[in-house]
């Protein structure tokens, strides 16, 4: 049988590399460092909105996503919450986005016809013009290898006057990019735009908008000799 010891060192070599930060927008607490937080936990690391008090501004036609992962591949999902202390997650903004490469993630411009479509889809009213000044949270989930599910949230009040980053602030690390799941097929005939795999944004990547996810849990086993 394995000492006790070692288990709890392989769960906590599992659990620490198994994690990504947020860039931007300003995540609402840092969901590695505060004592009550995981990222294991829905819907946002059990971080509360109150924690840092800040929100960022962001266009009102859909702004830039920065994160940095840890995994070699993970799928990533961003959905989005309309209001304050919400838990409802319901308009699909990035879905089935397969990302390659453990560093940094940026999405420069990529979630205007999700924004458009989810707030048709929720019944809002006068589209993208119609989310000046009103308070939002994005939610950001990766799931790697092991089917569990990762999420960290963001709190933003929509701006008119806000601005997609610029290519300078939005880069991706060396080796990072992805691409949208689904899409290989279609570019065989007729080939899109896709994250590169060389620094730069992931700005030709058009998500494709669903549910929301469903995360998987995995049940590991140790076998005792």
């Amino acid at each position: 049988m394995l000492p006790s010891t070692l288990l709890q060192l392989m769960s906590y070599g599992a659990f620490a590399s198994a994690h990504f930060h947020v860039l931007y927008p300003e995540w609402r607490g840092d969901s590695l460092e505060l004592e009550t937080a995981s990222q294991w936990i829905w819907p946002c690391a059990n971080v509360s909105e109150t924690t840092n008090n800040t929100r960022t501004p962001w266009p009102t036609t859909g702004g830039s996503i920065t994160i940095n992962g840890s995994h070699e591949w993970a799928f990533t999902y961003v959905n989005l919450a309309l209001g304050s202390n919400v838990t409802n997650f319901n308009i699909s903004l990035v879905n089935d986005f397969n990302a390659t490469g453990a560093g940094v993630l940026c999405l420069k411009d990529n979630v205007h016809a999700a924004l458009e479509e989810g707030l048709t889809a929720s019944n809002i009213t006068g589209g993208t013009d119609a989310l000046d000044g009103v308070d939002a949270s994005l939610q950001v989930i990766q799931i790697g290898h092991t089917g569990s599910a990762l999420y960290n949230c963001m709190d933003i009040t929509f701006s008119k006057d806000a601005k997609v980053l610029d290519d300078e602030q939005c880069k991706n690390g060396t080796g990072v990019g992805g691409t949208a799941i689904g899409a290989s097929e279609a570019q065989e005939e007729s080939p899109q735009p896709s994250a590169s795999s060389h620094p730069g944004a992931a700005a030709g990547v058009k998500p494709f908008v669903g549910s929301a996810v469903l995360a998987t849990v995995v049940v590991m086993a140790v076998a005792l000799l």
